[in-house]
C-alpha cells in the first residue's frame, strides 16, 4: 500500500466550507499517478510504450468532512488485477485526527493506442510483473497456504 497526500485547496470547497465532492475522484486519480509512478510505471512511460488504461468505472463512498488547508492521506493499493482489467482501492483519511474521509476504487482496462484491448502479461510482461507484485496475498499464494488450510480444518 502507498501514501499520497494531498492539502486540501481553497477552490475545492463549497459555500459550506467543506470539500466538493467531485474532488475526492481528483485526488483518487492524483494518488494513483503517484503510484504508478512510485512503480516505474508512469502514465507518460506507459503511453509511449503504446499503453492507455482509461477509467472504466469508478466508486468513492464519503464519510466525514474535509475542510480547507487540511492534509488528506490517501492509501493505495492494488485490490484485484485481471489478464484485461486492474481494480485499485483508495482510503482517504484526516492527517489531523486520522478521521476517514471516503474509501473508494477505480476500474481500469488497457488498450492499445487504437483502443483494442490488451493483455499486459503478452504484450508488455514487465509492467503485468510490477502490477502483479502489488496484489495481497491470497490463500493460493504459498506464504498464506498453511493459514488457509488450517482455517478450512476448523470449520
Amino acid at each position: 500500500m502507498q501514501v499520497y497526500v494531498h492539502r486540501v485547496h481553497y477552490y475545492e470547497t463549497d459555500k459550506m466550507g467543506c470539500v466538493h465532492h467531485s474532488n475526492h475522484i481528483r485526488w483518487m486519480e492524483e494518488a494513483r499517478v503517484a503510484f504508478l509512478e512510485e512503480l516505474g510505471i508512469s502514465f507518460r512511460t506507459m503511453e509511449a510504450r503504446g499503453i492507455y488504461s482509461p477509467v472504466v468505472g469508478v466508486e468513492c463512498r464519503y464519510r466525514h468532512p474535509a475542510y480547507f488547508d487540511e492534509e488528506i492521506q490517501i492509501l493505495v493499493r492494488i485490490s484485484s488485477f485481471e489478464t484485461l482489467r486492474l481494480k485499485i482501492e483508495y482510503e482517504m483519511s484526516s492527517m489531523t485526527d486520522g478521521e476517514i474521509i471516503a474509501t473508494g476504487s477505480s476500474e481500469h482496462c488497457f488498450t492499445d493506442l487504437t483502443g483494442r484491448p490488451i493483455a499486459l502479461k503478452k504484450t508488455h510482461p514487465d509492467i503485468d510483473a510490477v502490477l502483479r507484485a502489488q496484489l495481497p496475498l491470497s490463500c493460493s499464494d504459498a506464504q498464506c497456504a498453511p493459514q488457509c488450510s488450517s482455517a478450512q480444518n476448523k470449520k
